[in-house]
């Protein structure tokens, strides 16, 4: 219990980007004693900090408590099928660094290559690398990498790597430091959880718009990850677009846009994205009374402008007359949100609450 109640003022200060020893003792239902003291000793082992007096209330200012980032360093990599994105964090999930590998559907060996790459040029020279300091690599990706091959365009053989029943463990063969593995749509909601656009929320669906559509539920402000770790996976999720019945990767990927098309064939794209989304969001909310819906990805902020614009519009005019319709937010972590999510894996693995710690299996 006391490990738990660790975790849970450490998740709090993280959501809240800074709290006060009342605001957590409000947030976590703890008491005001126990806050007190698990604060005072997080303190202590320098896990936090003092970050200033906030005034304005009634009575002596408030001492608020920020996650030191100075702690602890993690470096999160994002496997796509068209490029890699890796990102070093510190224990506060502040980035530090940022490395993009574009190119061609990508080796394991290629990815162990730019990982390596990485480490080097950001790390070696530091002393960072020490047990103390490093907490270890998260990598994400989708749990189906190679299929959808006609879409990619790419061989039986490269799709055939991925397939492959040991790819995390040949991954983490590769890589001396503790490895955490996640679906790329898992991760993004977590980043949107912890760092983004979700921070104040505890129910949302995370939509990322990448070369092929994605995406992560939270429900109770924990990523849901289902029984085979792809809960939120909306690529095969049906849709009815243009009067037929289709999947949604179909409608609202980037592989079936070149960014650099004219106006009007972007303008094109986005309503058929717009009407697909809709048409997916509706569903999803119909079963899980979201709060909101995170639309976030590799796009052109200019676009992902108009995508939300048009959730809102349909959700204002063609929703279902009993339809609670959720919010419509945009991200701020564009194509960096997968490989942020990777980042927090190892922190997350170590500092957050998980109810089911305090149970024991009969």
């Amino acid at each position: 219990m006391r490990r738990y109640n660790e975790r849970l003022i450490l998740s709090a200060v993280r959501r809240m980007n800074g709290a006060s020893k009342a605001e957590l003792a409000r947030m976590t239902g703890l008491s005001p004693q126990a806050v007190v003291r698990i604060v005072d000793e997080l303190a202590e082992v320098g896990l936090l900090f003092q970050a200033g007096k906030r005034t304005g209330g009634m009575g002596q200012p408030a001492t608020i408590y920020r996650i030191n980032g100075k702690r602890g360093y993690t470096v999160g990599v994002e496997v796509g099928r068209s490029d890699t994105i890796i990102v070093l964090l510190d224990f506060d999930g502040e980035r530090k660094a940022v490395g993009r590998h574009a190119g061609s559907f990508p080796s394991i060996d290629t990815v162990l290559g730019h990982i390596d790459g990485f480490i080097d040029e950001h790390l070696a020279s530091t002393d960072l690398l020490s047990a103390e300091a490093f907490m270890g690599i998260g990598i994400a990706m989708p749990w189906f990498l190679g299929e959808w091959r006609d879409e990619l365009g790419i061989s039986v053989d490269q799709a055939d790597e991925w397939r492959r029943a040991d790819v995390a463990d040949r991954l983490q063969a590769g890589l001396t430091w503790s490895t955490f593995f996640e679906n790329d749509g898992n991760a993004a909601a977590l980043a949107q959880l912890l760092c983004g656009a979700g921070v104040d929320l505890q129910d949302f669906l995370a939509i990322n718009i990448g070369t092929f559509v994605g995406g992560g539920l939270v429900l109770g402000g924990r990523v849901h990850q289902g029984r085979h770790g792809n809960a939120g996976a909306l690529a095969s999720m049906p849709v009815c677009a243009a009067g037929k019945s289709d999947y949604l990767v179909h409608h609202a990927s980037l592989y079936a846009l070149d960014q650099a098309v004219c106006d009007e064939e972007r303008a094109a794209w986005t309503r058929r994205c717009v009407e697909a989304l809709a048409f997916a969001v509706t569903s999803a909310n119909s079963l899980l009374d979201l709060e909101a819906v995170i639309i976030d990805g590799a796009i052109l902020p200019a676009c992902l402008d108009d995508i939300a614009a048009g959730l809102r519009h349909h959700f204002s005019t063609d929703a279902p007359p009993d339809f609670f319709a959720p919010e419509i937010r945009k991200g701020t972590l564009g194509n960096l949100a997968a490989a942020v999510g990777a980042g927090l894996l190892p922190l997350h693995a170590s500092f957050t609450p998980d109810l089911a710690s305090l149970f024991k299996k009969v």
